[in-house]
C-alpha cells in the first residue's frame, strides 16, 4: 500500500498549485486482475456431428497492466453446489465425451480476454443419455484458479457448460406457384428447373436425400384443383444428385425436363418432394411442375390497340410469343397494310384514316432458338400532325406467317390494328400513382419535380379568356379548385420541338379568369413534344393581400404522358 500512496501523493502534489479550491479524485492503481465468471453457458450442436468444438473465454476487467496466469481443472464441486442452490439435477458430463487440452490459461499483457477450446461429441452424448432432451442434462464444470494475487471477491474463474442439441433439419425452399414448362411436339430442347433448400447443419450428405414423386401426390392436387393431370413419367425427366455448399448450408438439385415426346393430348404433373430417414424435413410447398408437349404455336399480343399519340414519334411495341423452344432461329416479319383500313371501317362501323405509309417503320426481328418471344416495334412519324385536329388513324401491321414453321399454329390474330389518336384530351400520367397524397415527390429533371399536386384529368372545355380557348383543363381537385391551362402554337424558347404552355388557376381567390391569369408569373411553362412531357414554372398571387405583400405561390413540376383515352 506504500507504493499506491505515493503515487497518489505525487500526482496530488503536480496539481497543487493554482488548484486549491478544486477536488480531484485519487489515482487508483489496480495491478492485479479483478475476474469475471461466465456462469452458466449454453452451447447449442447437432445431434448427429461426431465432433463439434466451443472457446470457453475468460475475461478480467481490471489489472491489464500485466500478464496473469490460472490452472484449468474440471471440477464436480460446482455442478453438486448448483444443484443444491436450484433443486436441479444436472450431471457431470463423462470424460469420454469431451476433452480439454489446456491445463493453463494465461491472459497477456494488456488483454483483457483469453480462452480455450473445449472438443466434444454430440453424438456420443445423445447416445449415452438415451436421448437428446436427457443429453441436456450433463454439464462441464470448469474452474480456473489464478497462479498469482487477483482483486475480486471471487478467487478464481469459473464456468459451467451446458448443451443444446437440435435434431438435424433440413428445409425444403418450394415455390409457391405452379411451374409450368411447355415443349414443342418432336422438338428436342431441353428445360430445367431448380429445387433448392437449407439446413441448419454443416454435414449434409445429399446422398441421404431422396427427391420423390408418386401417383399420389397427384390425385392429391388434382382432388384439390379439379384437375386430372397425370403423373410425368420418369422418362422425361431427371433429377441430379444434388449438391450441398457448406458456407451458406444451402442444398441444389437441378431437375432438367426432355418431354418433345410425350403425349399433346395429355397435360402432366410432376410434384417433388424430399424425405429422408437420416434428418427431419420440413416443406411447407410441394413443388409442382405442369409439362405438357403441344403442337408449334405462336401468339401476337393485343391485336386490336388504341393510344393517343401525343409525341412526334409513336412507338408501339408487339410482342410475339411461341408456346415452347425451338432448336432453330425463326424470322418475325410484319408489313404495314394500309389498304386493310377500309375493311376494318366496314366492320365496326368506324370511319379511322389511313396513315402516311412513308411515315411507318417496323423492321423485322428474329425469335432466337431457345426463346419464346421476341419483340418487335412499328414507329409512326407524327411530327406533321396537329395535336389540335384530333384526327383518328388505323395502322394495320400483318404478320408474314411462310417465315414460320411448318405446321405453326397461330393462337391470335395475324393482324395487328394500331388505332392512333392524335390528342392531348385524356387521363395524364405521372412517376407516382398516389393519387390523393400531393405532398408525394419523387426525383424530377434539373430541379423539376414530378408531383401528384399537378396530376390532371384533361378534357376539352369552354373556357376561354378574352376570346382565348383553354381547352385542357386539370381536374387533380375539382372544377372549381384545379388548374386550367393549354398548350399554345408558338414554339418555346425558338425550339421547334417545344411549345409553350399557358395557364391560370381557379385555386387561387380570385373568382374572375381574367383576373387569374392576370395573377400569373410564367417563368416558361412548355410541353416538350419529343418526350410528351408537360413543364410547369409558374407563381402566382392568391389575392390582393398576397400580391401587395409580394407573397407568391409557386408550381415548378411536370406531368408526363402518354395519355390514357377510352376507347375509340
Amino acid at each position: 500500500m506504500k507504493k499506491l500512496f505515493r503515487i497518489w501523493m505525487l500526482a496530488a502534489a503536480a496539481f497543487g498549485a493554482g488548484a486549491c479550491e478544486v477536488e480531484y479524485e485519487p489515482i487508483v492503481v489496480l495491478p492485479d486482475a479483478t475476474l469475471e465468471n461466465s456462469g452458466m453457458v449454453n452451447v447449442p450442436s447437432i445431434t448427429i456431428y461426431q465432433n463439434d468444438v466451443y472457446t470457453v473465454n475468460m475475461v478480467r476487467t481490471e489489472g491489464l497492466s500485466r500478464a496473469a496466469s490460472f490452472d484449468v481443472a474440471v471440477d464436480e464441486a460446482l455442478v453438486e453446489e448448483y444443484n443444491q442452490l436450484n433443486g436441479a439435477a444436472l450431471k457431470l458430463m463423462p470424460e469420454s465425451c469431451y476433452s480439454i487440452e489446456a491445463t493453463e490459461l494465461s491472459f497477456p499483457e494488456k488483454a483483457k480476454e483469453t480462452g480455450f477450446p473445449v472438443r466434444f461429441k454430440p453424438a456420443a452424448i445423445v447416445a449415452m443419455a438415451g436421448s437428446a432432451a436427457a443429453a441436456e442434462n450433463y454439464v462441464i464444470p470448469i474452474v480456473c484458479t489464478p497462479k498469482d494475487a487477483v482483486n475480486s471477491a471471487e478467487k478464481y474463474l469459473n464456468t459451467m457448460i451446458y448443451f443444446s442439441f437440435e435434431e438435424p433439419t433440413v428445409t425444403v425452399d418450394a415455390p409457391a406457384a405452379l411451374q409450368v414448362l411447355s415443349f414443342i411436339k418432336g422438338v428436342p430442347v431441353e428445360q430445367k428447373l431448380e429445387l433448392t433448400g437449407t439446413a441448419n447443419f454443416t454435414t449434409l450428405e445429399t446422398a441421404e436425400l431422396t427427391v420423390d414423386a408418386t401417383q399420389a401426390m397427384v390425385d392429391d392436387y388434382n382432388a384439390k384443383n379439379g384437375t386430372d393431370y397425370e403423373l410425368l413419367p420418369a422418362r422425361f425427366y431427371t433429377v441430379d444428385r444434388g449438391t450441398f455448399d457448406i458456407e451458406t448450408r444451402s442444398f441444389r438439385y437441378e431437375i432438367a425436363f426432355a418431354a418433345s415426346e410425350a403425349d399433346p393430348d395429355k397435360t402432366f404433373l410432376l410434384p417433388l418432394s424430399i424425405v429422408s430417414s437420416a434428418y427431419k424435413v420440413v416443406q411447407g410447398n410441394m413443388f409442382y411442375a405442369k409439362v405438357n408437349a403441344q403442337e408449334i404455336q405462336l401468339t401476337v399480343s393485343d391485336t386490336d390497340r388504341y393510344a393517343a399519340a401525343t409525341t412526334l414519334s409513336y412507338e408501339a411495341d408487339i410482342d410475339v410469343r411461341l408456346n415452347g423452344m425451338l432448336m432453330d432461329d425463326i424470322d418475325v416479319e410484319f408489313t404495314y397494310e394500309p389498304s386493310l383500313v377500309a375493311a376494318y371501317n366496314s366492320a365496326h362501323g368506324k370511319s379511322y384514316e389511313r396513315f402516311d405509309p412513308s411515315k411507318v417503320k417496323i423492321d423485322p426481328v428474329t425469335l432466337e432458338a431457345g426463346r419464346v418471344k421476341v419483340t418487335a416495334t412499328a414507329v409512326a412519324d407524327m411530327s406533321a400532325e396537329p395535336f389540335e385536329s384530333g384526327k383518328e388513324y388505323l395502322l394495320p401491321f400483318v404478320l408474314n406467317t411462310s417465315k414460320l414453321p411448318q405446321g405453326t399454329l397461330m393462337m391470335s390474330d395475324d393482324v395487328v390494328y394500331l388505332r392512333l389518336k392524335r390528342t392531348l384530351c385524356g387521363r395524364w400520367s405521372n412517376l407516382n400513382t398516389s393519387d390523393n397524397n400531393y405532398l408525394s415527390r419523387v426525383s424530377g429533371i434539373d430541379g423539376w419535380v414530378n408531383d401528384n399536386w399537378m396530376r390532371s384529368t384533361t378534357l376539352p372545355s369552354g373556357t376561354n379568356v378574352d376570346g382565348v380557348a383553354f381547352p385542357y383543363v386539370n381536374c387533380y381537385y375539382t372544377w372549381d379548385r384545379g388548374f386550367h391551362w393549354r398548350i399554345c402554337d408558338e414554339s418555346y424558347d425558338g425550339d421547334p420541338k417545344k411549345r409553350k404552355v399557358q395557364m391560370f388557376s381557379r385555386a387561387s381567390g380570385y373568382s374572375a379568369e381574367r383576373d387569374q391569369l392576370a395573377a400569373m408569373i410564367d417563368h416558361g411553362s412548355y410541353f416538350d413534344m419529343e418526350t410528351g412531357r408537360v413543364f410547369f414554372d409558374v407563381q402566382y398571387y392568391y389575392n390582393d393581400s398576397d400580391k401587395a405583400s409580394g407573397k407568391l405561390t409557386t408550381v415548378k413540376c411536370y406531368l408526363i404522358s402518354p395519355l390514357t383515352v377510352d376507347a375509340f
